[in-house]
């Protein structure tokens, strides 16, 4: 085993603990992280946000915060196609192979996340976010597998020359 596929193995490792952390949190600590993320970014692209009322001000953090709390998911397993599928680049397996070992790992690791959360006081498992998590991971591997093919291709052409 060469090194980069360590670091890059240590690195999926890595993003899976993260996301367990944050998974783990209870429903309070998490809702409580995404309303502030939410929150801040509006003050900073919103003009007159802080004008509003409070009670309005938490209306509209609170009509945001699902959809920052499901991007999040599309984003976190996004990486996770991506840091997964670069580690599988030092395998020699087929592309087919490699893409499906990469999803797979990405949509189990989704399924065990979201059991997990059965067990975190207040959070739910539910199918539609191993759903997001699915997309997010294909779209990951899919950017990658673009990325090789366009380097490859390049190569090649440079080769030829």
């Amino acid at each position: 085993m060469n090194w980069i596929m360590i670091l890059l193995w240590t690195a999926v490792v890595i993003w899976m603990a993260a996301i367990f952390c944050l998974s783990g949190q209870v429903a309070s600590k998490s809702a409580s992280l995404s309303g502030s993320t939410v929150k801040i970014v509006i003050e900073h692209t919103q003009p007159g946000f802080r004008k509003l009322p409070v009670d309005q001000q938490n209306i509209v953090v609170t009509n945001y915060q699902h959809l920052v709390r499901k991007s999040a998911h599309f984003l976190a397993y996004t990486l996770l196609g991506i840091l997964t599928l670069s580690a599988l680049f030092q395998h020699s397996i087929t592309k087919g192979r490699r893409f499906a070992a990469a999803f797979a790992i990405c949509v189990l690791y989704a399924c065990t996340d979201e059991i997990h959360q059965l067990f975190v006081t207040g959070r739910s498992g539910q199918i539609s976010d191993v759903c997001i998590d699915a997309c997010g991971a294909i779209i990951g591997i899919c950017a990658i597998m673009l990325v090789h093919w366009i380097w490859s291709h390049k190569r090649i052409t440079y080769h030829r020359r």
